[in-house]
């Protein structure tokens, strides 16, 4: 009992010091950016418990830091800390945020280091015949990446807009399976409300999101905002392949919070507006010839592949469990599954291979495959998995790359389990055919005169009869609940259809508008803010343009209770009839 007693213990321990591991790690937004742009760097920490404690900065010389942010979150007493830094580039050049430090309970954890390059100003500069028509010509930092220079020309080139959107990709004439980069930015140099983002539509391409990230740009000495999304694009096809534009509508203005801020001076929201960024079109290259049998289709540079065997001494007809893993930075997706050389002494049973993204330290996306295999050595011995190739084409040298891995030793013994089997050849006194009886496993029970049937079991075997009466309860039931539902939402409008027929003051429409959601949706207006009320209307289907016609009838309405006027003067004569209008246009929309 002692003995259970400190098991018991020190299963607990254990599982105390393993809920408490303490993690930390950082990231950034963009590994890239000019002198005018600025860097979020974000520290997580996980594992802790406590007060927050803040993490230990290296030394930024060449970011100036000028705003920090703090989030925490707490599951089953752990407690993560999200800390975001937002900083300025100070000088051009490659830099380095050193590792960043955090000590808990006596013991120092830290970070990876980040590199992060910075160019120069994207500086204007004025031509003799840009001086007569005032348009200002960019003079971009040469080593600027081509995406970024892409971006900004078009930036300059729109800069005339409060409000533009710009997409450029990194590359326009790529291979077959490479993958490039897909950047969209919605600039703005004054405030909106309500931006909705519908990101483009693609064709021969396969698209993966990467996280989004957001910056400044000082353009024609306006200082703009802008929100970027990146996506990872794949070429599937040699031949054209298209991206569509993407688009954000916005409005111009921002949302009252009452009805007082309508009757006294509270900013008007203008329509609604769209940018759009230009379609591009691009250029698909096929794979050059001479490709190794090992090839399966990867496209990049940087690729890596490492095999494990799992475990490496076995029995006979024992598994081995090989698992070969290949990372990059591309799209490993579409690529073919490798196949396994064949090993004499073992059967193999390949399996299916899985792939899929993360997320390195300084933010890039990249992908993995893993293949994987079963062997079984039919004989002991000592054996080897031979190297294992993987082929791509890389991008920096125009040319096939082979990655081969490491041989694997693998020891068989003989297997010590003895299998039994039946003995057909012995013979029986009582048998003629070899084969003798042990012992019965079948005890068979007395047999009684089954009772006669009564009346339920005379019944049951009226299946037709039952069958029918149990279609009639279920369609019952069916209508019962099915058709209850849309019964209710008709007499829901229609209730509030009369009572706005009846309705003689803004009190008597506001209660009719009421009762309609009361019903309908299961809003209850008399316990919620405008604001909530209109959240719960876009959550049951009502679409933005009628939840917004019925925010300014109930301001509206509101405004009403502290200005009473009659409802036969000029200015409230139609709101029976507005009220009506969006009640329908609901009904419309949430069918």
């Amino acid at each position: 009992m002692l003995k259970k007693i400190f098991v018991l213990i020190g299963m607990m321990s254990w599982a105390g010091w393993a809920v408490a591991q303490v993690n930390i790690s950082a990231h950034t937004d963009k590994n890239m950016l000019t002198l005018d742009d600025e860097l979020t760097l974000t520290v997580q920490v996980t594992g802790i418990s406590g007060n927050i404690i803040m993490p230990q900065l290296p030394s930024l010389p060449a970011f100036n830091v000028y705003s920090r942010e703090v989030e925490q979150n707490t599951i089953n007493g752990n407690t993560t800390l999200l800390f975001r830094y937002t900083m300025l580039p100070r000088f051009v050049g490659n830099t380095t945020i050193g590792p960043i430090r955090f000590t808990y309970e006596g013991q120092t954890y830290k970070t990876e280091p980040i590199s992060i390059r910075i160019y120069r100003n994207n500086t204007t500069a004025t031509s003799p015949s840009a001086a007569k028509t005032k348009t200002p010509t960019p003079q971009l930092d040469a080593s600027l990446p081509p995406l970024e220079k892409s971006l900004t020309k078009q930036a300059y080139a729109k800069s005339s807009e409060p409000f533009f959107l710009v997409a450029a990709v990194s590359d326009t004439n790529p291979y077959v399976n490479q993958s490039f980069i897909l950047a969209i930015r919605f600039y703005y140099s004054k405030a909106f409300y309500e931006a909705p983002y519908q990101k483009p539509t693609v064709s021969n391409l396969f698209m993966e999101e990467e996280s989004p990230r957001e910056g400044t740009q000082n353009i024609n000495g306006v200082l703009y905002r802008y929100q970027e999304q990146r996506y990872l694009l794949t070429a599937a096809a040699p031949g054209k392949a298209t991206i569509g534009p993407a688009s954000v509508h916005y409005r111009v203005g921002s949302s009252p919070l009452t009805a007082f801020d309508r009757l006294f001076g509270g900013a008007a929201i203008s329509p609604e507006k769209t940018a759009l960024s230009s379609p591009i079109s691009i250029q698909v290259r096929e794979l050059p010839s001479g490709e190794p049998s090992s090839f399966y289709g990867g496209v990049g540079s940087g690729y890596t592949l490492v095999a494990q065997a799992t475990p490496q001494e076995v029995q006979a007809g024992e598994a081995v469990n090989v698992t070969v893993t290949v990372k990059g930075p591309g799209n490993l997706k579409a690529t073919q599954n490798l196949t396994f050389p064949s090993m004499d002494g073992f059967k193999i049973y390949p399996a299916a291979a899985t792939s899929g993204t993360g997320t390195s330290p300084t933010g890039n996306l990249y992908s993995y495959k893993n293949f994987k295999a079963v062997l079984v050595p039919v004989s002991s011995g000592i054996y080897t998995i031979p190297a294992i190739k993987w082929s791509y084409f890389d991008l920096q040298t125009a040319s096939y790359k082979t990655l081969q891995t490491t041989p694997i030793s693998l020891t068989v013994k003989p297997t010590s389990k003895s299998e039994r089997a039946f003995d057909f050849s012995g013979s029986s006194p009582s048998t003629e055919n070899g084969i003798q009886a042990l012992t019965n496993d079948i005890a068979y029970l007395k047999t009684t005169r089954a009772p006669d049937e009564n009346l339920l079991k005379k019944l049951s075997r009226l299946d037709t009869l039952n069958w029918a009466c149990l279609l009639f309860v279920c369609i019952g039931i069916l209508f019962t609940v099915v058709g209850r539902k849309p019964l209710e939402r008709k007499k829901a409008f229609v209730t509030a259809k009369n009572q706005l027929k009846q309705a003689d003051s803004s009190q008597r429409i506001a209660e009719a508008l009421s009762t309609y959601l009361q019903q309908k949706l299961r809003i209850h207006t008399g316990s919620l803010p405008v604001k909530e009320i209109t959240t719960q209307l876009h959550q049951k289907g009502v679409t933005p343009a009628t939840t917004e016609a019925f925010l300014f009838l109930w301001q509206r309405l509101e405004a009403e209770r502290f200005a009473p006027a009659d409802v036969s003067t000029p200015s409230a004569i139609n709101l029976p009839q507005e009220a009506l209008r969006i009640l329908k246009l609901m009904e419309e929309e949430i069918q």
